[in-house]
């Protein structure tokens, strides 16, 4: 399948959603249909393996292949050579993926629009991934040292260290934040007029106290509870028009737009400020919107020159667009090129 548009359309249960989960796993070293190895794998199968040829940024093509076990157990193989870290899948295939479960940015916990900081964020600066990496790890600690009552003087050592690598995570998302809102609003005003909105960054503690200042006061709070209680671990970001939540105004037709455009801005946020192209995943084009905001999401992707697989039941579902695209069709899980 080829660089832009591709349309891949089937009956229910023919392996459209399968194929782009394949996809995913080899940007993201997971699935995102389960989390457990077992239920990914086939009944009969003991493992399974994904190998695909991966074109860089430097147009050097690169084989990549990722083998799961059923104990958890994954290996994956980069340019013939094993790797210990998905991280190096990341940086090779960014992948973005827009699909039912996307709704969870707007309905579900602040744990998925954290997941959306730290997807964008670890692309734009290099140095993310070993500042979160570093966070959490120091975080383990401080919470072990209050859940076993160790003494005032190890916990003050972790509270320095965790204060210190808390403020370099807070910033690396701040930085972020700020260079995606130019990126949103413009496809905001592609796919949707939403005048009024504002996004809110909420840090994980009272923004008007620095984070030395907020642990300081929450110390004894979490003693009592025995963990942390503030820091990044508690991030957030708001979505409001007119201080309502976009959730709570919104049809699902016009949530699932407003949500399209945030996972867009990502991508073209990476195109701009990293010159990387992101590959798109949209399963189940037609679900939730019209045959005019079909049309303006398939023009919007095909500016962006990236990289777009895109499924559907019926191959009518792109009526109205007039998007330049390579058609597929799959059945019992053969995938065939249509003309």
């Amino acid at each position: 399948m080829l660089s832009g548009l591709n349309f891949i359309h089937g009956l229910n249960g023919s392996g459209k959603t399968s194929l782009l989960e394949a996809i995913y796993y080899l940007g993201r070293g997971r699935s995102f249909r389960s989390a457990i190895a077992n239920h990914v794998i086939s009944q009969s199968a003991e493992k399974f393996s994904i190998f695909a040829q991966i074109q860089a940024e430097s147009q050097q093509t690169v084989p990549v292949g990722i083998e799961r076990e059923r104990d958890g157990s994954t290996r994956i193989r980069i340019s013939g050579q094993d790797s210990g870290s998905s991280a190096e899948l990341l940086g090779l295939i960014p992948s973005l993926l827009i699909n039912s479960s996307c709704f969870n940015l707007l309905d579900a916990g602040p744990v998925f629009r954290r997941k959306y900081l730290d997807w964008g964020a670890f692309y734009l600066t290099p140095g993310f991934l070993p500042t979160w990496k570093m966070y959490e790890r120091i975080l383990k600690q401080r919470n072990a040292a209050l859940r076993e009552r160790r003494s005032k003087k190890e916990l003050d050592i972790w509270s320095v260290e965790l204060i210190k690598s808390a403020t370099m995570l807070d910033a690396l998302r701040r930085h972020f934040m700020a260079q995606l809102l130019p990126f949103l609003q413009s496809v905001l005003s592609t796919l949707i007029a939403l005048p009024g909105l504002k996004l809110a960054y909420y840090p994980g503690w009272d923004e008007k106290l620095t984070y030395q200042d907020a642990m300081a006061l929450s110390g004894d709070k979490d003693m009592y509870a025995g963990y942390t209680q503030q820091g990044p671990h508690r991030a957030d970001f708001r979505m409001a028009i007119d201080q309502i939540p976009v959730k709570d105004i919104l049809s699902r037709g016009q949530q699932k737009l407003f949500i399209c455009a945030m996972i867009i801005a990502q991508g073209a946020m990476l195109n701009e400020c990293v010159n990387r192209r992101p590959v798109y995943l949209i399963d189940d084009l037609p679900s939730e919107l019209d045959i005019n905001s079909r049309a303006h999401l398939m023009a919007l992707l095909e500016r962006q020159k990236a990289q777009v697989f895109i499924t559907a039941v019926e191959r009518e579902a792109l009526a109205g667009s007039s998007a330049q695209m390579k058609m597929f069709h799959v059945e019992h899980g053969r995938v065939t090129e249509e003309n």
